[in-house]
């Protein structure tokens, strides 16, 4: 019969009189792993997200030049035709970006961020 895997994991783990014993090795990989991702800049855990304008800041950042109109910045995609599923106007730290949920022709969904005000693509999931 076999045992369950936790089960096994723990029986491994124990030292020779049954208690669970140090392992020095995964302790510092441990310790490492953290640190090496609180040191990574910008998106890390505290990275806060962007706070998505509603209806009225979102034509008041149009008409004020702030954020080219989303018509123009679908338009310069330069792609393959995508069908817009989502598009939101955002406000990041410094600057305001369009998040948009695209769905290709392939049927894959892409996540594509464009600065607003230039209306370059600045990034993609």
């Amino acid at each position: 019969m076999r045992k369950p895997m936790l089960t096994s994991a723990l029986t491994a783990a124990r030292g020779p009189a049954g208690q669970l014993a140090f392992r020095p090795a995964r302790a510092c990989a441990v310790l490492a792993l953290a640190a090496a991702l609180a040191a990574v800049p910008g998106r890390g855990f505290a990275a806060e997200p962007p706070h998505c304008l509603n209806g009225d800041e979102q034509r008041a950042a149009i008409a004020g030049g702030k954020a080219v109109p989303l018509a123009s910045v679908i338009h310069a995609l330069h792609r393959p035709p995508k069908d817009v599923i989502k598009a939101q106007l955002c406000q990041e730290s410094d600057r305001l970006i369009y998040l948009l949920t695209l769905l290709g022709r392939d049927g894959k969904v892409k996540r594509t961020i464009v600065d607003a005000t230039s209306g370059a693509v600045v990034g993609e999931r």
